[in-house]
């Protein structure tokens, strides 16, 4: 079992890292052509039908990184429920905090799952020539959705890592300065969330690169180390 948790733990670790950084490529339009401007007195419509031309030559990419992020999430999903095992199942925050983790993962996923779909319906309509402005509220509906379970699977992701940080202060000395990391971790997690709730997207854009690029990938291979260790004492020192 050491083992294969070591391995979950390294394989999210590595698809956050490509996810994160993926994101950031497109992000910062390197991967993808320039995000089209409008440009002066020009028709809301003509408008929308090149901004949806353009947003449709990256879905593809989208799809693939967002895999890799479901890959991830579901990767940190088994290493929290490694780690309640590892802290032993009498502690209740280590369970509650494998739970809450498990429970956010799970609502980022369907979230991101919404989120392929509706934008390759998009991506359809807007190739078939449909009614550009139905196309742009179901465009806006689909983000606004997905904002709303990023927000939440951030949240608790976010209370899920706060609680094994607490769960791992009560471990062996070895778990400190983890816990403290956890700790960190969590916080940020958090902030995310709370960018989301604010609408503060370039914050959540940083946020999520900064997470997924350092902090999550970090914090996976520490635990898979940890994990590969001997399980701790189910009592306090």
């Amino acid at each position: 079992m050491p083992a294969l948790a070591s391995a979950a733990a390294y394989a999210g670790a590595a698809a956050f890292l490509v996810a994160a950084v993926w994101y950031a490529l497109i992000v910062a339009e390197i991967t993808v052509a320039s995000e089209p401007q409008p440009r002066p007195g020009q028709a809301r419509e003509e408008w929308l039908h090149t901004y949806y031309a353009w947003f449709a030559s990256t879905l593809r990419q989208e799809r693939y990184y967002t895999g890799a992020a479901i890959v991830a999430f579901l990767s940190l999903m088994s290493t929290a429920a490694f780690v309640r095992n590892t802290l032993a199942r009498r502690r209740p925050f280590a369970s509650f905090g494998a739970q809450m983790m498990g429970a956010g993962a799970i609502v980022w996923v369907v979230g991101a799952v919404v989120s392929i779909g509706g934008h390759r319906a998009v991506g359809l309509m807007t190739g078939r020539g449909d009614p550009i402005e139905t196309v742009n509220s179901i465009a806006w509906t689909i983000d606004t959705i997905n904002d709303a379970f990023e927000l939440a699977g951030s949240a608790l992701l976010g209370a899920g890592m706060l609680a094994l940080a607490w769960a791992g202060t009560q471990a062996r000395s070895r778990a400190r300065a983890w816990s403290r990391y956890t700790l960190t971790v969590g916080l940020v997690l958090l902030a995310t969330a709370g960018a989301y709730a604010a609408q503060s997207f370039d914050l959540v854009d940083l946020l999520l690169v900064t997470g997924g690029t350092v902090l999550l990938p970090s914090w996976l291979v520490w635990t898979g180390r940890l994990l590969r260790g001997p399980t701790e004492a189910p009592t306090p020192e």
